[in-house]
């Protein structure tokens, strides 16, 4: 088939906050191809983007999407990781009916992968995936405290680190249960993980949060801890207590899945396939709204407990 972009239309962030669908006609950039983009994630990076929280952003108006699946002109189907090349965060993102990609961004879901859960949680699971195994470097054995456990990358990372043998230790608001997975309240760190590990604490933490709970998790690390903090939903200040970074020599350590070389977020995206494929780290998914609720979409994200997902096209 042939994918044509003279009637294309792609939802534009107006000003902080606001957002329409406009027609945007697209042809295809010098090295890309058209495809059409079947369903969309919106991610917290997103709504950072779409919010004006996201420095150095682009300036307003601005197209939002960092990632989503797509079809290319033979009916396959990839996961479309624009991200990679700076859509949606410097250039124009994926948030649009068809989309000039890179062919080297695209990575093809193979057959038996649901693709709505590909667009729900992806990034997810490559992200939990690296962190774990890449900078962390967990053992079996090992505990590992994961902050924000019920959603987004912290559900997918306690998964992976289930899978690789780890004491997990899940902090969050609301209770998990999980066989195997020790639950905390943000109120009861440190003193409960410390029970847990025996007095030790952990020896990496997963932190998506920042402001004063990073401080709580903290106090949470045994020695050598290395704690990856990859976002700031909490806060963006770190009131952090120094001494604990020299006592136990704790690695605070930030988090940028971009500045992974290509060829291992290829062989991770490989491996984020087969949790997938097994039923492992499926994301709970919210709502799906047509593309003409996109504008909705971006309202009512924040506030839900899954992930939002934005219909392009039905397949």
């Amino acid at each position: 088939m042939t994918i044509t972009g003279e009637s294309a239309q792609a939802l534009w962030c107006t000003a902080i906050g606001e957002s329409e669908i406009r027609p945007t006609p697209v042809t295809a950039n010098p090295g890309e191809e058209l495809v059409d983009v079947i369903i969309c994630d919106v991610s917290p990076l997103d709504r950072q983007v779409a919010e004006g929280r996201f420095p150095p952003g682009p300036p307003m108006p601005v197209i939002p999407g960092t990632t989503g699946v797509v079809r290319d002109a033979v009916g396959k189907l990839y996961f479309a990781f624009v991200e990679m090349r700076g859509g949606g965060l410097f250039s124009p993102g994926i948030h649009r009916t068809v989309a000039s990609v890179p062919r080297d961004v695209l990575f093809e879901i193979p057959s038996g992968v649901n693709h709505k859960d590909v667009a729900a949680g992806f990034t997810g699971i490559v992200t939990a995936l690296a962190i774990l195994d890449h900078s962390i470097k967990i053992q079996s054995g090992q505990s590992v405290l994961i902050l924000g456990a019920n959603r987004g990358v912290g559900a997918a990372a306690v998964e992976v680190a289930l899978a690789r043998g780890a004491h997990v230790i899940a902090a969050a608001r609301e209770p998990i249960n999980i066989p195997g997975v020790d639950y905390v309240s943000y109120d009861e760190m440190p003193g409960k993980v410390m029970e847990l590990t025996g007095g030790k604490g952990v020896s990496g933490i997963i932190d998506g949060l920042g402001g004063e709970i990073t401080n709580k998790a903290l106090m949470c690390g045994g020695a050598d801890c290395k704690h990856v903090l990859l976002g700031f939903s909490a806060g963006v200040q770190l009131p952090l207590i120094a001494p604990r970074f020299l006592g136990n020599e704790h690695q605070l350590i930030g988090y940028n899945l971009l500045r992974r070389p290509w060829p291992l977020i290829a062989q991770l995206m490989g491996e984020a396939m087969e949790f997938l494929k097994a039923g492992k780290c499926i994301p709970l998914i919210a709502q799906e709204l047509p593309f003409s609720s996109a504008p909705d979409a971006y309202k009512t994200a924040a506030s839900k407990q899954g992930r939002t997902l934005i219909v392009m096209q039905e397949i």
